[in-house]
């Protein structure tokens, strides 16, 4: 959604990986309203689809162009998916 244009950080800050200082990673913040907003904004999603993806496996968004609305991901990809 971040590569689609449909939602931007707000603030970076740093996390911690383990126990060690060495292990630490910037992440994105996002406001919490922002996410919210998100199904109402792209009514054309399937947003029960997009909670159920298992780590690892690819998003039915991941064909979608940059800074586009999407209008084939509800029910899976493509036209009439």
């Amino acid at each position: 959604m971040r590569r689609l244009g449909w939602i931007a950080p707000v603030a970076f800050g740093r996390v911690r990986l383990g126990t060690s200082g060495a292990g630490t990673v910037t992440v994105p913040r996002f406001a919490a309203g922002h996410i919210d907003e998100l199904p109402a904004a792209h009514p054309d999603v399937d947003w029960e689809q997009l909670r159920t993806i298992r780590a690892g496996r690819p998003s039915p968004l991941r064909g979608a162009p940059s800074g586009q609305r999407v209008g084939s991901v509800r029910g899976g990809m493509g036209p009439g998916g």
